[in-house]
């Protein structure tokens, strides 16, 4: 639904300045489109803003709209010249915490009795045949990393998956007769934990399936995304 949202303001907002347009080449207005964008362009972002803050999951959500509006309302007082916002101070702030949110997110890390693996430039895929699924930790930097597990054969009635993508893509499917507990964090990044979605500058999200079943088998999946992506498909 939000997709579908996006969609419809980028769709009326493409077709008012076809309107502009054309008004202006049959001669009724003469509006400059160009100073107009060059202006007004600004409150994209604070409406966008407003939007993750109305409808936020969490307070990542409410993180991305402040700043967001923050920088649309910044830019928009600079560009009327209304009035002016040293933004300068912001970015002094943003970054440093990014940093520090990011390393918090490592140091968070689940004790794994199992082995890490690594996709560095490459790829992981576990996706034709049968495997053994224990454990893990997996960190796809810079590359790509696809795991099947409704093909997998469950060593032990509890797993554990530490998930972290930095500038690369993890996609797992996971079967549906499971209990499954996803929690994840994203900076600058996208997860898509079962049923739940978020993203952003900073967010986090939970997801659980099957959490009241009676199935003997037990999924526990930590992730985060930093400038990179993170899905868990439920098939």
């Amino acid at each position: 639904m939000s997709i579908f949202k996006g969609r419809f303001f980028i769709g009326l907002l493409i077709i008012a300045i076809g309107i502009v347009l054309l008004l202006n080449n049959i001669g009724i207005t003469s509006f400059d489109i160009g100073k107009l964008i060059s202006l007004y362009w600004p409150l994209v972002l604070v409406i966008f803003g407003l939007k993750m803050i109305i409808n936020k999951e969490g307070n990542g959500e409410l993180i991305t709209g402040l700043i967001l509006s923050f920088l649309g309302l910044s830019f928009f007082g600079r560009n009327t010249g209304l009035f002016f916002i040293d933004i300068s101070l912001l970015w002094r702030i943003l970054w440093p915490a990014l940093l520090i949110v990011i390393g918090f997110s490592f140091l968070t890390n689940r004790k794994i009795s199992g082995k890490s693996q690594m996709a560095i430039l490459g790829s992981i895929e576990k996706i034709k045949s049968p495997w053994q699924l224990e454990s893990s930790s997996y960190v796809a930097f810079m590359g790509g990393i696809e795991l099947d597990l409704t093909i997998a054969e469950f060593e032990g009635d509890s797993i554990t998956l530490d998930l972290s993508a930095v500038f690369g893509a993890i996609d797992i499917k996971v079967p549906k007769d499971v209990e499954i507990h996803c929690s994840g964090t994203a900076v600058l990044g996208g997860l898509e934990l079962l049923d739940k979605s978020t993203g952003g500058i900073i967010s986090s999200t939970r997801a659980t399936q099957n959490s009241n079943s009676t199935s003997n088998k037990k999924l526990y999946i930590y992730c985060r995304a930093i400038f990179g992506g993170i899905n868990v498909k439920s098939i």
